[in-house]
């Protein structure tokens, strides 16, 4: 078709903070235990790359980020997954591919969200064909070092428990009768920078004094962002509780990923399609806009074509991904959109349709509402 007519918007909303489809436990609140729980962690191999000259190289990653730690359903290892990409302009994977089997795609979800956010040191120009392995492993929870806890629980949905936190932020800040917070300060969101592609946060432990006020305030640990380190100490500074004094209290707060923009998708016409297809008035039933959600976690925006053929009825079917990018998984994303539209039923149906599927973020708006706090108490 001439123009794209599955255009998908996500609002952030805002990425400034905890995404709101991930619904997070009130602050102070924890898992009481974690026993018997594994969590599977990949860990990326060397990459590396074919030049002009058909030489294989190392390539070194400039920034290559880690795929989220998750919850593992069961103390097996899946085998290790292969990805082949290519470079853009920018040093930034594009065109990755997996060769993960369909049983391991759900446990490698984020592997390719987390290479496209990834950046490469420059290799020579017309350099492609590059791979790169991550291998699985499986550790207790409660055996995790405190750099990978910090990281599983900045993240919502993912709650660290009263243990976990205990070896962030020793102390008797979790005993019953919990704190009161009598008055709660925040970052000013403004003054930190979105990483794109990837969540920044940062861990603060402190006192409270008999009057209720923050002492002792400290980054316990962080990922590393020096303006977010810093305003979550000044929140934390303001902020007030009933309920002291105390020991060993801790936040975490988070600064959402900034956008990782789509390669440029290719104009209308690119590919052979079928002029009836063109029409405004099509739906029976409209697309089910529905991002993928590890892409969506991290503001990773991707693109599909997609050829497909209608019967008479106005069932879509013969779906083929013509081209997707970032990642083949937003083909697959695309196909699952089209499954479940219908179109309006039509004599003898159509065939050889074309459409682009868009998946886009929408802009970081300028200041974020306040009832959605982006973080968790210890």
């Amino acid at each position: 078709m001439s123009a794209s007519l599955l255009s998908l918007l996500l609002s952030l909303a805002p990425a400034v903070q905890a995404s709101p489809a991930s619904p997070q436990l009130p602050f102070g609140v924890q898992p009481e235990t974690s026993a018997g729980r594994t969590v599977l962690l990949w860990r990326a191999g060397n990459a590396t790359c074919v030049a002009p000259d058909g030489e294989s190289f190392a390539i070194q990653p400039a920034a290559l980020v880690e795929p989220q730690p998750i919850i593992a359903p069961s103390p097996a290892v899946p085998a290790p997954v292969s990805l082949a990409f290519d470079l853009d302009a920018d040093d930034h994977p594009f065109n990755i591919r997996s060769n993960a089997p369909p049983a391991s795609r759900y446990l490698a979800r984020d592997l390719m969200p987390a290479l496209r956010a990834s950046r490469f040191a420059a290799g020579p120009e017309g350099t492609a064909d590059c791979r790169i392995t991550y291998t699985a492993s499986a550790e207790p929870f409660d055996a995790l070092d405190i750099a990978t806890l910090a990281r599983y629980g900045a993240v919502p949905r993912q709650q660290l428990t009263r243990a976990a936190w205990q070896r962030i932020a020793p102390g008797d800040c979790r005993d019953n009768p919990r704190l009161a917070p009598l008055l709660r300060a925040y970052p000013d969101w403004r003054k930190i920078a979105a990483r794109p592609g990837t969540r920044s946060w940062s861990y603060v432990r402190y006192d409270v004094d008999a009057a209720g006020k923050p002492v002792k305030i400290e980054t316990a640990i962080s990922a590393g962002d020096p303006a977010l380190d810093a305003e979550v100490r000044a929140a934390i500074a303001q902020s007030r509780f009933a309920g002291g004094p105390r020991t060993g209290c801790g936040v975490v707060l988070w600064r959402d990923p900034g956008t990782v923009p789509a390669p440029p998708i290719p104009p209308a016409g690119t590919h052979p399609e079928n002029p009836a297809c063109e029409s405004y008035d099509r739906w029976a039933r409209a697309p089910q806009l529905t991002y993928p959600d590890t892409y969506r976690q991290r503001a990773i925006e991707g693109w599909a074509i997609v050829r497909f053929d209608v019967a008479p009825w106005g069932q879509i079917g013969e779906i083929t991904v013509l081209e997707a990018q970032p990642t083949t998984e937003f083909g697959d994303a695309a196909v699952n959109v089209l499954r479940n539209a219908r179109f309006k039923p039509m004599a003898g149906g159509l065939s050889g349709c074309v459409d682009r599927v868009i998946f886009r973020m929408r802009p970081d708006p300028a200041a974020p509402p306040e009832d959605e706090p982006a973080g968790t108490d210890g």
